[in-house]
């Protein structure tokens, strides 16, 4: 039988630990939304990089900028992500010749659960990917 000056001995103990589980399960939480960003956001240049190499700039045809741009946010969109945080840039640094590189970035602003806490600044994530233009113009 325990004695009864101990018998608020558990609710100080969860008082004192309550705060920190809290904590590491918020940041377990972003990180897990952080990772599922990442994959969308990679998944997404993916797709828009491919749509890229197979119909580059051109001058009468499906290949323009803002259709590369559409391809990869619809897909990033499609995954759950907001468009307004995204954001997508398709470059060429080579030109948008058969036989080149081309590039898609996509960047997307996330708020973390544990900045509302501690004042933080919401986290960029980037993910880009690199394919080769088939047809050429």
């Amino acid at each position: 039988m325990s004695a009864p000056r101990e018998s608020g001995q558990s609710a100080v103990e969860l008082a004192i630990l309550l705060p920190v589980l809290l904590l590491i399960a918020l940041g377990c939480l972003d990180l897990g939304r952080a990772f599922a960003v990442r994959m969308a956001l990679a998944n997404g240049a993916r797709e828009g990089a491919h749509y890229a190499s197979m119909f580059p700039l051109a001058p009468a045809g499906r290949g323009s900028l803002t259709a590369i741009c559409q391809e990869t946010e619809r897909d990033i969109t499609a995954q759950g992500l907001s468009a307004s945080s995204l954001r997508v840039v398709p470059s060429a640094p080579e030109g948008w010749l058969g036989g080149k590189p081309v590039k898609v970035t996509a960047s997307y602003t996330l708020p973390m659960l544990t900045s509302y806490l501690f004042g933080g600044q919401p986290l960029i994530i980037r993910a880009s990917s690199q394919m080769i233009i088939i047809g050429g113009y």
